[in-house]
């Protein structure tokens, strides 16, 4: 009588290969087979010159049904929503009716869009106002042992941030991202870039400075 090792090492090459197409099969099958999921929508809105958005845009969550073939297209070219406030909408907010009709999927996937939610969406809205903020340095500036720093600068010292009036009447400074510069001997130059992380509904300009700064020999 065979060992339950040997029954299973018996022609394993003939069973890997029959587990291997049972696999595939299965694959096959489940591609074709109808399904529903619940697809994150992003919504991108336009406003027209003289209004800017006044909060982020919540996700729309959309019913999509189709074959699990075609759902996989939607990771591919994910599906949008987009929404243009007309001229003449005023402040606070404009409301948007959203239905399955104001996804636009990917022409190629054959799938169809059930029901959204939610239905309506209330597009915070505000006059665009435009200010030159100040920056605020953010570094670590280190000079090698026996230096001392004498002295560092950016440029420019202000950036114009363009937004929501709302927010900007808010904004004291702009901060740019943190920068090391050590074992400083000389003269030295570096970019760096302002730090946008948050402000997705700001415009800024530029997007990077300069510091510049030097260290000399300390005085024993």
């Amino acid at each position: 009588m065979r060992s339950p090792r040997d029954l299973l090492v018996h022609n394993w090459p003939l069973k890997l290969s029959a587990l291997v197409l049972s696999v595939l099969l299965w694959v096959l099958v489940s591609a074709e087979e109808t399904t529903s999921q619940l697809v994150r929508i992003p919504v991108q809105v336009e406003v027209p010159p003289g209004l800017a958005l006044a909060a982020s845009v919540p996700e729309v969550r959309a019913l999509v049904t189709g074959s699990g073939r075609e759902m996989i297209k939607l990771y591919a070219t994910p599906p949008v929503i987009r929404a243009f406030v007309p001229a003449g909408a005023l402040p606070p907010r404009w409301r948007f009716d959203v239905a399955p009709s104001s996804i636009q999927l990917p022409p190629n996937a054959k799938v169809t869009v059930q029901d959204v939610e939610p239905r309506v969406m209330d597009i915070a809205l505000d006059r665009e106002v435009s200010r030159d903020i100040p920056v605020a340095l953010r570094a670590v500036i280190e000079p090698e042992s026996g230096y001392a720093m004498a002295g560092w600068a950016i440029a420019p010292t202000h950036v114009r941030v363009s937004g929501a009036r709302s927010i900007i009447t808010q904004l004291d400074s702009v901060p740019t991202e943190l920068i090391e510069v050590r074992g400083v001997t000389e003269r030295f130059e570096r970019s760096v870039a302002v730090d946008t992380a948050g402000r997705s509904l700001l415009h800024v300009t530029p997007r990077e400075v300069t510091l510049t700064g030097r260290a000399r020999r300390a005085v024993p």
